[in-house]
């Protein structure tokens, strides 16, 4: 536990979040994780017709087929000819579906290789009309030493713990996809009926409340080695 509180300690640190749950077994996991909190989110402010999503032809493959999975309608957002999202069609898509607008899914820097020049203008008009914005950790490598999520403006998001903080990766596994999140969504992310964890929703999306934590030991020494001059 001691270094499982540590880890999440440091990994608050490195992506600027407020919080940290290891239970996710993979990326894709943490993002079925990070919709929901965001749904339970709208939903316990009266906010239920909240389902539309965002996504960017930019983002990773996985957003939409989970966004699909909590129940969400998806929105396309095109990207420019240097393969930035388009900032005026997320306003204006925001703007039209302003009453119904649940989040934006982000991968950044994205699949295209890259890092979205207007990212924090595109938060910040998701904000505006009551969204909220997960950022997916697909290629979080590349933030490392440069920016953070939370900087950037995400509410939510994942850590591939065997990509970005050296597990190895591929085979199906053993992952850790280690959701990051900001304080006000810290009710709703994964708790677990065998070890309650306070202030957090009771529902568990895997069987064990830390998830694959026999392989965080690997990411907790990558971390500690590089440093915080390595990580942040």
């Amino acid at each position: 536990m001691a270094l499982i509180e540590e880890i999440e300690d440091d990994l608050v640190a490195i992506t600027q979040y407020d919080g940290m749950s290891s239970q996710p077994h993979s990326g894709a996991t943490g993002e079925y994780a990070g919709l929901m909190s965001i749904k339970k989110y709208h939903e316990s402010r009266g906010d239920a017709a909240r389902n539309i999503c965002l996504v960017p032809l930019s983002a990773h493959g996985t957003n939409p087929a989970t966004a699909v999975l909590c129940g969400m309608k998806i929105i396309p957002i095109g990207c420019d000819e240097m393969g930035n999202m388009m900032t005026e069609e997320v306003a204006e898509k925001c703007k039209q579906y302003q009453d119904k607008l649940s989040c934006i899914m982000i991968t950044y820097p994205s699949t295209h290789g890259v890092f979205e020049s207007g990212v924090k203008e595109i938060c910040d008009i998701v904000h505006q009309y009551g969204g909220q914005v997960y950022m997916d950790g697909a290629n979080m490598n590349a933030q490392l030493g440069l920016t953070s999520p939370g900087l950037i403006g995400a509410d939510v998001g994942h850590l591939n713990l065997h990509k970005t903080f050296a597990i190895p990766h591929g085979g199906g596994g053993p992952g850790v996809g280690t959701i990051g999140f900001k304080k006000h969504l810290e009710p709703f992310v994964p708790g677990h009926a065998v070890k309650p964890i306070d202030g957090r929703d009771s529902g568990a999306i895997a069987g064990s409340p830390y998830g694959n934590a026999g392989v965080m030991p690997i990411s907790y020494a990558f971390i500690k080695m590089m440093g915080k001059e390595g990580l942040l």
